[in-house]
């Protein structure tokens, strides 16, 4: 399987970072890691529902386990 694409992971990741919503962000992946697969089969169904091509790729990165457990990372960095 290929690798998730980090580079929106990591602007997402900066971004929740710049808003101050580190914790609360680290609060919902921890909650939602044991259902991983399910969270990407939740962000694939939404997929269509969300406006534009902004999010498209942030979108992709995320309907794989392993695009979570990136961003999950990222956020605990500096922990």
């Amino acid at each position: 399987m290929e690798e998730p694409r980090t580079e929106p992971i990591e602007q997402l990741a900066r971004a929740i970072e710049q808003r101050g919503l580190t914790t609360p962000a680290r609060i919902m992946i921890d909650i939602i890691a044991p259902l991983g697969f399910l969270a990407s089969q939740v962000t694939l169904f939404a997929r269509p529902f969300i406006p534009g091509n902004r999010w498209t790729r942030t979108i992709d990165a995320l309907c794989d386990a392993r695009g979570w457990r990136m961003l999950h990372d990222l956020l605990n960095r500096d922990c």
